[in-house]
């Protein structure tokens, strides 16, 4: 990371957002880690161990890995440098390939390089030789997708036996380097996510609201109550439901009766695969169907407990205002937070659909 100043408190980018205190001085140069060289005394384990960070965010794992690789000057904590032309950092640049080099550029045009890339697997995992801090050591980046919508992304950075007797003082380092520059990362991948919601939201607006244990959306729409039933309770769904770089719905079944049941499956860009299915408990058609929902994988936190959906189907003057009601979350706040976003996005491509028949 980046032998920089030592406070970073009123260090921001270009998005406002702030650095904590420096952690990461006298990490990145060879000059900065004199008396740093390999040592021969052996190493305890914990002190050399490799670290791990992992931190969730709101879009699927092809966005976060393009975020994280593509998008690396957008969260990267500006003074964070090796330049020795101490010019301020210009670009932030990994090169997309194994062989590619991570580096920065700086205002003056002059290159510094961080690390080479050695795996390169999009959407999955990134693995590169870091020598930025004088020594090589390995830093690996996964990419997992826990449910729809979401990736944790977990950095492990190994090889730190390397810095002989200096190993803890520099795992410590990076440590709470690659915690502060996680939290940048999430805040961009968060503004993507949301950008991206409202983009499929465009032209209308979806709204949504949680107090962690039920979740209501609303949006109005420009079509009849029968024409967006039969949109949601049909195999119709895998026409309109989400999108080819997020993910689409497929394998839709229903029985729409009540006690029928129904079951599909999203499926995300890379292939993963997350059932879901449920009960119709209520219906009268076309203003009103309940249904219930579980998630037939383990949802984090939720797992596979049942929740009720409740759909209300109200003409108006403009066409239709559709809420969706979510209840049985037991006070799981991340588990009603993500289903609110994730509602917010299901009625931005329902009305993206059904202007589209408009036009």
């Amino acid at each position: 990371m980046a032998p920089v100043s030592n406070v970073l408190e009123n260090d921001r980018d270009r998005s406002g957002r702030g650095a904590n205190p420096d952690p990461l001085e006298k990490i990145m140069t060879r000059s900065s880690t004199a008396g740093v060289e390999p040592r021969t005394p052996p190493v305890a384990a914990a002190d050399a161990a490799p670290l791990h960070q992992s931190i969730r965010v709101p879009v699927e794992p092809a966005r976060a890995f393009e975020i994280f690789t593509a998008g690396v000057r957008e969260w990267w904590i500006p003074s964070y440098s090796i330049n020795p032309t101490k010019a301020p950092i210009a670009d932030v640049v990994l090169e997309p390939r194994v062989g590619g080099r991570w580096y920065e550029r700086g205002e003056d045009g002059s290159e510094c390089e961080w690390a080479r890339v050695l795996a390169w697997e999009p959407a999955e995992r990134l693995v590169v030789e870091w020598h930025a801090a004088g020594e090589p050591t390995e830093l690996e980046v996964r990419f997992h997708a826990p449910a729809p919508r979401a990736t944790v992304v977990t950095v492990v950075h190994r090889g730190f036996e390397r810095f002989g007797d200096a190993a803890a003082r520099m795992r410590a380092m990076h440590d709470e380097g690659w915690s502060a520059l996680l939290s940048c990362f999430a805040t961009v991948a968060q503004e993507r996510g949301a950008a991206h919601d409202d983009r499929a939201a465009s032209h209308g607006t979806a709204r949504a609201v949680t107090d962690g244990e039920t979740v209501l959306a609303t949006m109005d729409l420009p079509a009849t109550p029968a024409r967006l039933f039969r949109a949601l309770t049909t195999a119709e769904v895998e026409h309109w439901w989400g999108a080819a770089d997020t993910y689409r719905i497929t394998e839709w079944s229903a029985d729409v009766r009540v006690g029928g049941r129904w079951s599909a499956v999203v499926r995300l860009p890379d292939g993963g695969a997350f059932p879901a299915s449920g009960e119709f408990l209520a219906i009268d058609a076309p203003h009103r169907f309940v249904q219930t929902r579980r998630y037939d994988w383990d949802y984090p936190e939720l797992g596979r407990r049942d929740t009720i959906v409740t759909f209300q189907l109200d003409p108006i003057s403009t066409g239709t205002r559709v809420t969706v009601r979510q209840d049985g979350f037991a006070g799981l706040r991340g588990p009603a937070d993500h289903h609110a976003e994730g509602w917010v996005g299901f009625l931005g491509y329902l009305a993206a659909y059904v202007r589209a028949e408009c036009a």
